[in-house]
């Protein structure tokens, strides 16, 4: 999982509140996280974290207990928990 962080080239981050689903008019204006953040949020276990990337890849290798919703994929995020921040990355 260290060495899978550390490649991460992109996160984000979006509050998971699923109420009110935030549009973006490109990736500019999505909220970004430092690996840091991220690292703390994952051992505080205060975030949810989403693989973007293809199945073949997640397989392949994934953060512990991330959940695998690919880029191309029609499913959203309101099967995932409430109240927690949702870290999207894919590398």
């Amino acid at each position: 999982m260290k060495y899978l962080l550390s490649t991460i080239v992109v996160l984000l981050a979006t509050a998971a509140t699923f109420s009110q689903t935030t549009k973006y008019k490109d990736s500019t204006e999505v909220p970004r996280i430092s690996l840091e953040d991220a690292k703390k949020a994952y051992d505080d276990k205060s975030a949810i974290f989403v693989d973007a990337r293809a199945v073949e890849a997640y397989k392949a290798e994934h953060v512990k207990g991330a959940a695998n919703i690919p880029l191309e994929s029609t499913t959203d995020f309101s099967s995932l928990p409430k109240g927690k921040t949702i870290i999207v990355y894919c590398s």
